[in-house]
């Protein structure tokens, strides 16, 4: 099944790698490369940071969803606004950037309130990528519909006009979307460009069509990195993107190559990596990259809800239930046990607080070393029934996740029954994205959160069945107690519900 997490979280790390070293030029970049998540640097905020690529990605998202799969450039446009006036959709309350042909559209549909496709900006200097950019989420709307190619063009020249409405750069979002469309039905580069190759054009004006001469009539993924042009000008990024993807095998080497032209990395490495994340998936991404992007579990969110509505409007079904409910039920185990000597791919760790390393299981901590705290500290706070996921370091597995568990005891705390399902959710969720095979999950809830026993070990067992969709190659799951009555109390529920 087609999941937009994979072009998404790909998008998102892509630009949350390049902002640090955003108009940095490639003589710099080449003789220091950049290979890891960095931290402040060109825009000054902390590692993981994503930009106005996301932002409009994850509103353009969020518009589709709420209109229940309709596209309404009206709403998308006010939630631009509130990107651009309140920081909504950002990783830290404000803006990151903000290109001047989005901030000149925006603020004249502000003042007129007319319709946001007339408000897009159409003189010959608006011809930058700040509409290339939120295209991803209508590769897979216009996918997941079948839709022609005259539909498609109409949908991306609306979404586009909305603040790019110079045919250039219309023509570019084209050309990048049906790349990514054909990318979904080959997952071959080369016929994907062969496709852009062989469309019809002929709505857009020669000098227009002129413009992409390099991609259109050659290869560009032939011509030498000197030739290759790395600035916000729509068509030295296309000519980028597909220089880099078509030239790496993978998407960690494509999101290195990208940052490493210079100039605009953030958009250039943004919407490279949502091809690459399309290609070989969310699974294929560098692990600490993952770990570091801020929201991770929002944007995942964000996706989950955005493929619902667009399989919805299909008439098609998400399968949730490809595995027999006894199967499952056989791979989980419930021991009585020190969670740090039991021998899975990923322990998880229950914290009170959601600033990670404060209220968190001690030995996990103890056992891990001063590293595991120190990357803890770099984390935004999570909410309760949130998960991330961190290194093991000292510890003798791949990897912790850390959720937050409600406190039963707290009478301002309500809701704990569904925000202890949420952890389960997410622990999955998490276990997939980083082809984790086997987990071991403590007692969530019981004991320092004073969850009655009946109710914890009831979300726990049932939490298991129900997201167990989420990453079906999971082969064990321990349920690690550490008093022998709960551990009965495990058992014997989950001997109750084997047929």
């Amino acid at each position: 099944m087609i999941s937009s997490k994979d072009g998404i979280i790909g998008f998102a790390i892509g630009d949350a790698m390049g902002v640090p070293v955003e108009f940095t030029n490639r003589e710099k970049l080449m003789r220091n490369p950049i290979t890891s998540m960095e931290g402040f640097m060109s825009h000054n905020v902390p590692k993981g940071t994503w930009s106005d690529d996301t932002s409009m990605t994850i509103a353009t998202m969020d518009s589709i969803i709420n209109s229940n799969g309709d596209i309404i450039a009206n709403d998308m446009a006010n939630r631009f606004l509130e990107w651009m006036e309140k920081g909504e959709y950002t990783p830290g309350g404000k803006i990151v950037d903000i290109d001047r042909t989005t901030l000149r559209a925006l603020g004249k549909y502000k003042t007129t309130r007319r319709s946001a496709v007339n408000c897009g900006c159409t003189s010959n200097t608006d011809n930058g990528n700040g509409s290339l950019m939120r295209m991803l989420p209508i590769v897979y709307y216009s996918y997941l519909n079948w839709l022609e190619q005259d539909k498609i063009l109409k949908l991306v020249a609306g979404i586009s006009s909305i603040t790019h409405a110079n045919e250039l750069v219309i023509m570019g979002c084209y050309m990048y979307v049906n790349y990514a469309i054909e990318l979904l039905n080959t997952n071959n580069r080369k016929a994907a460009y062969s496709k852009i190759q062989n469309l019809d054009y002929s709505m857009f004006s020669m000098p227009t069509i002129r413009a992409y001469t390099r991609i259109l009539d050659h290869e560009i993924y032939h011509y030498g990195i000197d030739e290759i042009k790395s600035s916000s000008y729509i068509v030295d990024t296309l000519e980028a993107v597909l220089w880099v993807l078509i030239n790496t095998d993978t998407y960690n080497q494509a999101i290195i190559g990208a940052i490493n032209l210079g100039s605009d990395t953030d958009t250039i490495a943004a919407c490279t990596g949502g091809l690459a994340g399309i290609i070989y998936g969310i699974k294929s991404i560098n692990s600490d990259w993952k770990i570091d992007l801020r929201k991770y579990s929002e944007i995942i969110d964000i996706c989950e809800q955005f493929d619902e509505v667009l399989y919805k409007l299909n008439e098609k079904e998400i399968d949730n239930n490809t595995v027999n409910k006894n199967d499952i039920l056989r791979r989980i185990e419930i021991v009585n046990n020190e969670i740090t000597e039991v021998p899975a791919d990923a322990l998880v760790c229950a914290n009170t607080s959601g600033n990670l390393g404060r209220g968190g299981e001690g030995t996990i901590f103890s056992r891990a070393g001063i590293e595991l705290e120190n990357k803890c500290r770099e984390f935004d706070e999570l909410s309760k029934g949130q998960a991330k996921v961190t290194r093991a370091y000292r510890i003798d597995t791949k990897y912790i996740i850390h959720t937050v568990v409600p406190k039963w005891y707290d009478e301002s705390e309500t809701n704990q029954n569904e925000l202890l399902e949420e952890c389960y959710k997410n622990i999955f969720r998490i276990s997939a994205d980083y082809d984790i095979k086997s987990i071991a999950i403590p007692t969530l809830g019981i004991g320092a959160c004073r969850a009655p026993v009946d109710i914890a070990v009831k979300i726990a067992i049932d939490g298991i069945i129900n997201n167990f969709f989420r990453n079906t190659d999971i082969d064990k799951i321990y349920i690690v107690c550490n008093d022998s009555r709960i551990q009965r109390t495990y058992i014997e529920y989950l001997n109750s519900l084997l047929d």
